[in-house]
């Protein structure tokens, strides 16, 4: 955002809002720029403000953070401008539904910051007649929207069934290869590169021998000489064999590759679906399946594989079953964590743990192990009480007080909640360690050099200045701050548990705030 605070003479100083989420010509940020320029010297405006999203999608607040922006200064009432400028009401947004970008510039006029656009044929005035052509605007905006990501999706699948490629990189031991209108190889695309001609198409090609053989290497040692998926990764990585760009082989990465129909030769496109923002997992009914090249793996090696895996998928495992495997897993080792029982051949994924327990450390209580959340080097370090205490000492020695944002900062000790976990909060945690609590220095950021507690205003700007910085809110973010009092203060001068601090606060919550009012509204009426 550039900003000027001044404004010749005669002239009501103004801000204007540019988005583009194309590179269509029409709608480029010179072109709006100039527009809402002219309106400006016509009608009597200085433009003292802009606020830009260059490729940004019209369909949600999230993805705009100029316009969260643009928002919050209006909110928050620090900004040097009376009206904000926009070129039309497609580039307010393309909201699906319409009383959302109504609700957003509801809020700006309520704050006496109007919205004016400059190349629509009404004049945002109130009027009757304004507010049907306006909401028309609106409806049509979300309607092109949703036909664009139609026609979009239709020809993206048209395209996948003849065989080319619909974006993404490519997988382990495949290229992307570049072809004309009659199928003639051109050039091999290389990580970053875009084809230049629309006519051309990109296709997937086999890559070097090398990694071909490497594959078929992987598929071989699993689906035949019977290995783990963690041991093929101990021998791969003996080996020096790494993933493209010097990546170390990960499980992840060999568990999606013995599940890869390319190495079939098969094109597998719609999976998912994001149209309008609405990420959506389609069925397998739904999916496209196209051959595109010569089976790197033998289908007869393939089917062996996927029949492994499926069959280890369908494997049931108990409660019982799952907690003597970590305790098998913590005598060997001696500590216990996630990418340890990742590599580890007789458990599941950690993601199990924390469907079936709630989280990993949860289950790992109850096999007698308190996870510590800091690790030390390569091994986590299994820490007694009284090493909590001495941490707790030395941390107070180093820093003259302690906190929970100056226990979080240490790197050297586990978090301020490993403490609360153990001791059952950090003031008891103090006490057994001896630490007086009345030595304990409490910050008095809330306080003026003269000892006046400060302002809602000053307190409102400190938490505007947070939110520029990084661009959202959160309790955790205020506490971890010494800039802020902490977000309790905030609670108890405002109200509520944290909602409403300030308009940056709102600015956050105002898509969850907008949903609210169309409920609360519909059940008005």
């Amino acid at each position: 955002m550039t900003k000027r605070t001044t404004s010749p003479a005669g002239l009501i100083p103004a801000a204007q809002y540019i988005r583009m989420s194309t590179e269509h010509q029409r709608f480029s940020p010179d072109n709006q720029r100039a527009a809402n320029k002219a309106f400006a010297a016509e009608h009597g405006y200085e433009i003292v403000a802009t606020y830009q999203d260059s490729g940004k999608s019209g369909l949600t607040l999230k993805a705009r953070p100029e316009l969260k922006r643009l928002l919050s200064d209006v909110l928050s009432g620090a900004m040097p401008y009376k009206t904000i400028l926009v070129l039309d009401v497609s580039r307010w947004g393309r909201f699906q539904d319409a009383d959302q970008a109504a609700h957003y510039e509801f809020m700006c006029r309520e704050a006496g910051v109007p919205v004016r656009y400059c190349s629509e044929a009404f004049d945002n005035d109130g009027g009757a007649m304004a507010s049907i052509v306006k909401h028309m605007k609106r409806v049509m905006a979300a309607e092109y929207s949703r036909d664009l990501s139609i026609r979009v999706a239709r020809a993206h699948r048209l395209q996948a069934r003849l065989g080319y490629k619909q974006g993404g990189s490519p997988s382990f031991a495949t290229i992307r290869q570049v072809v004309d209108e009659d199928g003639r190889p051109v050039m091999v695309l290389h990580p970053g590169q875009r084809k230049a001609l629309s006519n051309h198409r990109v296709v997937i090609a086999r890559g070097s021998a090398s990694e071909v053989a490497l594959v078929r290497r992987i598929f071989t040692m699993y689906a035949i000489q019977n290995l783990e998926i963690s041991q093929i990764c101990d021998w791969l990585k003996k080996k020096g064999k790494t993933e493209r760009f010097g990546r170390l082989w990960a499980y992840s990465s060999i568990f999606k590759m013995l599940r890869n129909e390319i190495y079939l030769g098969v094109y597998v496109y719609g999976r998912r679906s994001n149209n309008l923002g609405k990420p959506e997992t389609l069925p397998q009914s739904k999916w496209i399946r196209t051959t595109v090249m010569k089976p790197i793996v033998p289908p007869e090696l393939f089917e062996a594989a996927a029949s492994k895996l499926a069959d280890r998928s369908r494997r049931p495992r108990s409660d019982e079953d799952l907690k003597r495997g970590l305790a098998r897993l913590l005598s060997e080792e001696g500590y216990i964590s996630g990418p340890l029982i990742t590599k580890c051949s007789y458990l599941p994924l950690p993601i199990t743990f924390t469907k079936r327990f709630g989280s990993l450390a949860k289950a790992c209580k109850l096999v007698g192990y308190d996870k510590p959340v800091r690790v030390e080097g390569v091994h986590t370090r299994i820490y007694s009480d009284e090493d909590l205490k001495s941490e707790l000492k030395r941390i107070q020695r180093e820093n003259g007080r302690l906190s929970r944002e100056i226990i979080n900062r240490d790197k050297r000790s586990p978090s301020a909640a490993f403490f609360k976990r153990r001791f059952g909060g950090l003031r008891k945690a103090y006490s057994a360690s001896g630490i007086l609590q009345d030595k304990i220095p409490k910050r008095r950021i809330d306080l003026n050099p003269d000892g006046t507690p400060k302002s809602e205003a000053v307190l409102l700007d400190g938490l505007r200045r947070l939110f520029e910085e990084h661009g959202h809110l959160s309790r955790r973010m205020i506490d971890s701050s010494e800039a802020v009092p902490s977000s309790w203060l905030y609670c108890r001068k405002f109200g509520g548990d944290g909602a409403g601090l300030c308009a940056c606060w709102l600015l956050q919550q105002s898509e969850r705030n907008y949903e609210g009012s169309v409920r609360a509204t519909a059940e008005a009426r």
